[in-house]
């Protein structure tokens, strides 16, 4: 009994349906006779009196029918309860922190980790430049020794103190000062004896003149400003980083705010439809699909919101913050053209970026170690002298021995065979610096190619926020004239409809534009190593 109880009240609906579908198609066609009687009529034709009496009946069923047919199929289509939501415990909470661009920048100067800790790997970086300067300060130490033996049973003890100082000096030369003092411990008389040796070489070939000797500071001063380049380039890039999440969270929060808005008009919809229903002027099937609108608006909000918590989390990461910060975009979206002189940014980009100052930087390192390398490879021929004075003490007899050598020499060696390290050393290095001149030539050109499709993104990205621009308008003028149609009968529900989906596609797709233009500005910025200019950002290092 129940099985037929269903049976019986679905083929009930859909024969309620077939009707309001009937009544619909008859008003239509009665609606069609009517205009083409009154063209008839302005042409001098007469009109069938068949014709007439039939648009007359038709008329008049479907004012008397759809009075019981569209209630009984509103109340087979009850409204749809809307979407209950709650919020997440993962999201951010508490009071929203309202966050301009500036504010964002300044924190991540601040507390970014990545930047904290290339700050702390300068430590490291300018101390090897100090280690490269000490190799010509002076090199002072000093070591002493005791000792006891015992012989034929006799104990012998005696110690020394020898201080030592050396010192390089740009020529290459080497000078090196000890002075020793030996004093025997046992018991009788204090015998002692002093040395004092000043030695000095100056090589001729091998390690001699200031080029070859300075090259290795010259290195590492290059590497400081490789080092340098390299902190302005992690700052900069961060900063970019940046500046995007927080044109993200922008667009997510008007990606809510359109969701919202779009909800909101569907809704509007949705209270019109019933009010055309209950003065039957529309057939209540028809509301299935605003309603239907209403719930996809429900979850095209809900997907916004969901976008715009991933977008503060991405934010809160860059920035350091508490996981739980309820963080807000403050500034609105504000794109203007800006003229762009091409020939100049190419300019600007060759000599600013980071990168190829440093790839620079590291050609000329590359020619420091090709003349490195070349200099190893030659004879060592050098200058010696010495002179060594030996005095020696008694003190019971009071006397003191005194002696001094005086030297004089060159010292010469050749390299016949079996060591091909310098030959090695020499390759690698001509190799190195080939490779480094390839490098920066591919890096030169690559650099200004980046800004040419730079400079063409930005002018693409202005014109189709431009068009974007006129889209959304025309979309809202359409959307504004269908409704007015709606309200006198003129348009159907399905049209409406459409439009409003035109519309909120309009509005995303200018702000999707808006977004794209002001990241290709932000992009482009970087690409010619403009960005810590136009922020005004100088590092304290």
């Amino acid at each position: 009994m129940r099985i037929r109880h269903l049976i019986a009240r679905h083929l009930g609906h859909r024969r309620r349906i077939d009707e309001t579908r009937l009544v619909r198609r008859r008003t239509q066609l009665a609606g069609r006779r009517a205009s083409r009687q009154y063209q008839h009529r302005r042409n001098g034709a007469v009109p069938d009196p068949f014709h007439v009496l039939t648009a007359l009946f038709v008329l008049f069923s479907s004012a008397t029918i759809p009075a019981t047919s569209h209630a009984k199929a509103q109340d087979a289509y009850p409204p749809i309860v809307p979407i209950a939501t709650e919020r997440s415990t993962s999201q951010p909470a508490g009071a929203p922190v309202p966050l301009s661009l500036t504010d964002a920048v300044a924190l991540a100067l601040r507390e970014n980790r990545d930047i904290r800790s290339a700050y702390l790997s300068r430590i490291v970086q300018k101390f090897d430049l100090v280690v490269a300067r000490s190799d010509f300060w002076p090199k002072v130490g000093i070591s002493a020794n005791v000792s006891a033996r015992r012989a034929d049973g006799t104990t012998y003890a005696d110690s020394s103190v020898t201080p030592r100082v050396a010192l390089r000096t740009t020529t290459g030369a080497t000078v090196d000062f000890t002075w020793q003092r030996r004093d025997r411990l046992e018991p009788g008389p204090h015998l002692a004896d002093e040395t004092a040796t000043f030695l000095i070489s100056q090589p001729l070939l091998r390690g001699a003149g200031f080029d070859v000797n300075l090259a290795p500071l010259r290195i590492a001063r290059l590497q400081e400003q490789i080092n340098q380049l390299n902190l302005k380039t992690t700052v900069s890039n961060i900063v970019s980083a940046i500046i995007v999440a927080y044109r993200t969270l922008v667009q997510s929060q008007e990606q809510v705010r359109l969701a919202e808005l779009s909800l909101e008009r569907a809704r509007d919809l949705l209270t019109t439809n019933r009010a055309l229903i209950a003065a039957g002027r529309m057939p209540a099937a028809d509301i299935v699909q605003t309603e239907s609108q209403v719930a996809n608006q429900e979850v095209a909000m809900l997907q916004a919101r969901q976008q715009k918590i991933s977008a503060q989390l991405a934010l809160i990461q860059l920035l350091a913050l508490d996981s739980r910060t309820n963080i807000l975009a403050a500034d609105a979206i504000q794109a203007s053209h800006v003229d762009i002189d091409m020939d100049r940014l190419i300019q600007l980009g060759l000599s600013s970026r980071m990168d190829v100052l440093a790839q620079s930087k590291a050609l000329e390192i590359s020619r420091q170690a090709v003349s490195l390398a070349r200099n190893n490879r030659l004879w060592d021929l050098r200058v010696t002298g010495s002179i060594t004075q030996e005095r020696g003490l008694d003190t019971p007899a009071g006397a003191i021995d005194s002696r001094t050598d005086k030297a004089i020499g060159i010292q010469l060696g050749i390299p016949i065979s079996g060591d091909l390290s310098g030959r090695q050393g020499e390759i690698q290095a001509t190799i190195g610096l080939r490779n480094a001149e390839i490098a920066y030539e591919g890096l030169v050109q690559s650099a200004e190619l980046q800004i040419r499709d730079g400079v063409q993104s930005v002018e693409a990205s202005w014109l189709q926020l431009e068009a974007a621009r006129r889209a959304r308008a025309l979309a809202a003028r359409a959307l504004e004239l269908q409704q007015e149609k709606l309200k006198v009968g003129r348009a159907s529900n399905f049209e409406v409809l459409s439009f409003q989906a035109d519309l909120r596609a309009a509005d995303t797709q200018e702000l999707a534009a808006s977004i794209a233009y002001l990241n290709a500005l932000t992009a482009l910025d970087q690409q010619v190593g403009n960005t810590l200019k136009t922020w005004r950002i100088s590092l304290n290092d």
